[in-house]
């Protein structure tokens, strides 16, 4: 069930306070997370859009978690820019499933992974939703992949409709055939 985005969003002010909040509180990545598991990232967990049913915030809102995702990915740069042990740092800005938008750091050993965890496409023009910030995201180098989902070859036999939807069908790395469900696009940015 999809809610509407064209109710009113109460608490304005206090909607800015927690997109603050999160911001700073991610500024500095975490390193101890960095040295384990050898990636680090930050999604948008901001209360209340993180929690169940899913549901996009108002274009004014998204505005601001995507200058705290630009401000994130220049504090963790200026950070790891001595650092030749870490080769991977983007933002990744999903459409139309903005919250799942967030910033990785890999290190080397990962960095292949996340490099081509997206089905590349012909760049295409970031969503005009986020034109009032096209300053600051013109600094970024960007390509453009499929967001993906898994599917379930029973989930396909048992609902016959979801092969009209738009899927792709690739190899996974034991040679099964894998059915991949488009959900939209993924915009990645690279610091230039």
């Amino acid at each position: 069930m999809t809610l509407s985005n064209r109710h009113k969003v109460r608490g304005r002010r206090a909607q800015a306070r927690r997109v603050a909040r999160w911001r700073a509180a991610n500024l500095t990545p975490d390193w101890r997370h960095l040295n384990a598991s050898g990636v680090d990232y930050v999604k948008l967990w901001i209360d209340p859009w993180n929690r169940l049913p899913p549901r996009e915030p108002p274009a004014w809102l998204r505005r601001q978690m995507v200058e705290g995702l630009l401000d994130i990915l220049d504090h963790w740069a200026a950070e790891t820019l001595d650092r030749a042990d870490l080769p991977f740092l983007a933002v990744w800005l999903c459409w139309p499933h903005f919250m799942d938008s967030q910033v990785v750091l890999a290190r080397e050993d990962r960095a292949p992974m996340y490099g081509t965890m997206f089905e590349p496409i012909p760049t295409r023009p970031l969503p005009n939703a986020l034109a009032p910030l096209a300053g600051r995201l013109n600094r970024l180098r960007w390509t453009t992949g499929l967001d993906e989902t898994p599917l379930d070859p029973e989930d396909l036999a048992r609902w016959p409709s979801l092969a009209r939807r738009p899927h792709r069908t690739a190899r996974a790395t034991d040679g099964t055939p894998q059915h991949l469900l488009r959900r939209g696009l993924v915009w990645i940015g690279r610091p230039a």
